[in-house]
C-alpha cells in the first residue's frame, strides 16, 4: 500500500480533485492524505510517511522545504491547478509557468528532482518540448482534472428540458484587486510596480536572457480601471436580468471577499443569490443556462459543461485601452465568445436561446488545452503516473500513523493562534479538521463502493 500526500492549495478550487483522487487510490488499495499550506510544516518533519507527494507547481515545493526535499525518498509529482487560457497562447510563458522561473534562470536541480509532471493538454506539452525539451520525457498529458467523471455532479435534469422555462443566469466576478479576501487595500497592488519577480517571467542574471511579463499584475493602474468598470457593469446587468424575470446567481472569485458582494447586493436591492464557495464550480455551472462576466478561464469550464458564456468586455469602450497582451481577454477561446456592446444585446441573446458550445473551433481549443473530452478519465491517468516505480514500507505506515495523531493537535493549536490574532479561515488558509476532511470526502461523485453523489 502506497501513502500519497496531496496538497490542496486552494480549498474552493482543489478540494474536489483531492476527494476524487482519494477514492481512485482507495479502489487500488492505496491511501491518499489531504494536505494544505498549514500542514506542509508538518510534512517537513514527517515526510517519511509518504511514498508520493503531489503539488501543483515546483516552486511550492522548494518554497516550503528549501533544498531539504531533494534528498527525500518520496516520488514527487506535479499536477497543475490552473493551466489553460491566455498562458497557452505563449509557449514560452506556458513552459515557465509549468516548470517555474528558477529553471530558466539556471537553477535546474528542482525540476530535475521531480519525478513526473502531469499536464492538462497537448498545448502545455508542446510548450515544454519547445522550451525545455530535456524535461519532456517525464511529462504526461492527463487532462483537466476538475472535469474528471468523479468531479462532476450528476445533474438532476437535462439542460434541454429546461429550455423555455425561466432562465438561470450565472455571474462570475473578478475584482480581486478591489476586493481582496485578505482585506488588503487596492493600493497594495502597486507594491509590485518595481518588483523584478512580477515584471519578468524570468531573468537569468548569468546569461542575461529574460522574458518581460505582460500579465495584468505589471499594470496595477490598468487592472484597477478594468475591474472598476466590470463591477459597475455587472451590477447593472444583474439589475436588468432580474427585472426581466430571470434567476441570477453569483460565483464570487475565490480570492475575493464574499461578504462585500453580499453587502452591495443588499444595499442595491438586488435579489441575486450567491453560490456556496466551498462547492465545486462544476456543480454550480450545471445549474445555470448562461454564464456572463469578465473574460475568465471559467468560460472554459462552462463550455465543457454545455453552458454558453457571454463576455462583458465590450460594454464600455474605455476598457479596451487598459488591456495588456497577456490578459484573459486575448485567450484563444475569447474569439468564439459572444461580446455584446450593450446590455440590450445581452438580454436579446439570452432570450433568443443562442448556444455555441458545440462549435468545431471551440471543441478544438478544448481538446488542445484541456484534453477534452478525454479528460473524463484524467485522474485515472494521474493515479498511474503517481504509482509508477512506487514502493512502500512498514516504516512509512508507522510514520503515517504518527502524522495522523499529530495533525489534529497541530490544527487545534493553529486555530487557537488564528483566533487570538483575529484571522478568519479562507480558501487558502483553512483547518483540516475531522469535519473538514469529511466534507472534502463528500465532494466527488462516488464513494469507494461506487455510490453516485446526487
Amino acid at each position: 500500500m502506497a501513502n500519497i500526500y496531496f496538497l490542496i492549495d486552494e480549498l474552493n478550487r482543489d478540494a474536489v480533485v483531492a476527494s476524487a483522487l482519494k477514492k481512485k487510490f482507495a479502489l487500488k488499495g492505496h491511501n491518499l492524505v489531504y494536505g494544505n499550506r498549514a500542514s506542509n510544516r508538518l510534512l517537513k518533519y514527517i515526510h517519511g510517511a509518504f511514498d508520493v507527494i503531489v503539488f501543483p507547481r515546483p516552486h511550492q515545493i522548494y518554497d516550503n522545504f528549501g533544498n531539504d526535499w531533494l534528498t527525500w525518498k518520496a516520488r514527487f509529482v506535479t499536477l497543475s491547478a490552473e493551466s489553460l487560457g491566455i498562458i497557452c497562447k505563449d509557449h514560452q510563458v506556458m513552459a515557465k509557468t509549468l516548470l517555474d522561473r528558477e529553471y530558466f534562470e539556471g537553477n535546474r536541480q528542482y525540476v530535475d528532482r521531480i519525478d513526473a509532471f502531469c499536464f492538462w493538454g497537448l498545448k502545455q506539452m508542446q510548450a515544454v518540448k519547445d522550451y525545455a525539451p530535456e524535461v519532456a520525457h517525464k511529462c504526461h498529458v492527463v487532462g483537466h482534472p476538475r472535469h474528471d467523471t468523479l468531479c462532476i455532479k450528476r445533474r438532476t435534469e437535462k439542460k434541454i428540458e429546461r429550455l423555455g422555462r425561466k432562465k438561470t443566469i450565472g455571474v462570475i466576478t473578478r475584482a480581486v484587486a478591489l476586493n481582496d479576501y485578505f482585506k488588503r487595500s487596492a493600493i497594495d497592488c502597486y507594491a509590485n510596480l518595481f518588483d523584478e519577480h512580477f515584471n519578468y517571467e524570468f531573468y537569468n542574471k548569468l546569461t542575461g536572457e529574460n522574458l518581460p511579463s505582460t500579465r495584468s499584475g505589471v499594470s496595477p493602474g490598468n487592472m484597477l480601471i478594468v475591474q472598476a468598470i466590470d463591477v459597475e457593469n455587472t451590477l447593472k446587468i444583474i439589475n436588468r436580468l432580474l427585472q426581466a424575470g430571470h434567476i441570477v446567481t453569483l460565483r464570487i472569485h475565490p480570492k475575493e471577499d464574499g461578504d462585500v458582494w453580499r453587502d452591495i447586493l443588499r444595499r442595491c436591492h438586488l435579489g441575486a443569490s450567491i453560490s456556496d464557495p466551498t462547492l465545486p464550480i462544476t456543480d454550480w455551472l450545471q445549474e445555470v443556462d448562461y454564464l456572463f462576466g469578465p473574460p475568465s478561464t471559467s468560460f472554459y469550464d462552462g463550455v465543457m459543461l454545455g453552458v454558453t458564456p457571454i463576455s462583458i468586455c465590450n460594454l464600455d469602450p474605455r476598457r479596451k485601452a487598459s488591456i495588456g497582451q497577456l490578459w484573459e481577454e486575448n485567450n484563444r477561446l475569447m474569439d468564439q465568445v459572444f461580446k455584446p456592446e450593450t446590455i440590450e444585446d445581452l438580454l436579446s441573446y439570452v432570450d433568443a436561446q443562442v448556444r455555441n458550445v458545440d462549435s468545431p473551433a471551440i471543441l478544438a481549443i478544448l481538446e488542445e488545452e484541456a484534453n477534452f473530452p478525454a479528460c473524463a478519465n484524467a485522474l485515472e491517468r494521474v493515479v498511474e503516473v503517481c504509482l509508477e516505480k512506487t514502493l512502500s514500507s512498514w516504516r512509512a505506515n508507522m510514520m503515517l500513523a504518527v502524522f495522523k495523531i499529530i495533525r489534529p493537535l497541530y490544527f487545534a493549536a493553529w486555530r487557537g493562534m488564528n483566533l487570538l490574532r483575529g484571522r478568519r479561515e479562507n480558501s487558502a488558509m483553512f483547518s483540516l479538521s475531522v469535519k473538514q476532511i469529511r466534507f472534502i470526502d463528500g465532494l466527488s461523485s462516488i464513494d469507494v463502493n461506487g455510490v453516485t453523489r446526487q
